[in-house]
């Protein structure tokens, strides 16, 4: 009478031993090939767990949510300059284009007026390379960091388009709120109506 559990017999015990073993070696090696893996692209994970979902993308924000400082892609001045009076942010960064200079001067002589630290302007070259707003955009978060700033937004509405995609690149690399203000235009006046501007929300870290 065999002695074996559930009397089955010793090959087909056997059989299961080695089924086992080879079973516990593949494990080894699946969970070795994934540390190896994971150790090889540890940023693309830590970046894929990191990955800023957008929640409050098109949000309206409370317009004096940021006081602590807030940069600008400058075109013209009218709407930071109204950015700045409703949210008083103790700092300024300005990110402007040669042609922009003239309206990134006015803001700046405003916020001084006001008691804001200004940071810039930085001037972009080439308005059409979003490589160089990126950096530049780096340039402006940074000093405003070393100033001591914590609530930091760029505020991406002014300047072309390729401007406004580096400031929010830059934005994003750097874990700060993105921000747009949306206005109707004055066709008669020929510049936006302020009375109808409003703060959104286009990207916040978490």
């Amino acid at each position: 009478m065999t002695t074996n559990l559930f009397g089955w017999s010793d090959e087909l015990w056997l059989l299961l031993d080695r089924l086992g073993i080879l079973a516990g070696n593949l494990m080894f090696l699946f969970t070795l090939s994934a540390g190896v893996w994971g150790f090889l692209k540890r940023e693309s994970i830590r970046r894929w767990f990191t990955l800023n979902r957008f929640p409050n993308v098109g949000a309206e924000l409370d317009n004096a949510q940021y006081r602590d400082a807030i940069a600008f892609t400058v075109s013209h001045k009218e709407l930071p300059l109204w950015v700045i009076r409703v949210s008083r942010p103790a700092h300024v960064g300005l990110i402007a284009t040669a042609d922009s200079k003239p309206a990134a001067r006015e803001i700046a002589q405003h916020a001084e007026k006001q008691g804001i630290r200004v940071h810039g302007p930085v001037y972009i070259e080439n308005p059409d390379d979003p490589a160089e707003a990126l950096a530049q955009t780096r340039l402006i978060l940074s000093r405003l960091r070393e100033a001591g700033a914590h609530n930091i937004a760029v505020d991406i509405t002014g300047g072309k388009t390729p401007m406004s995609l580096g400031g929010f690149m830059a934005a994003e690399e750097m874990g700060v709120s993105s921000l747009y203000v949306a206005s109707r235009y004055d066709a008669t006046l020929r510049k936006p109506d302020m009375s109808t501007a409003k703060i959104h929300c286009i990207s916040k870290p978490e």
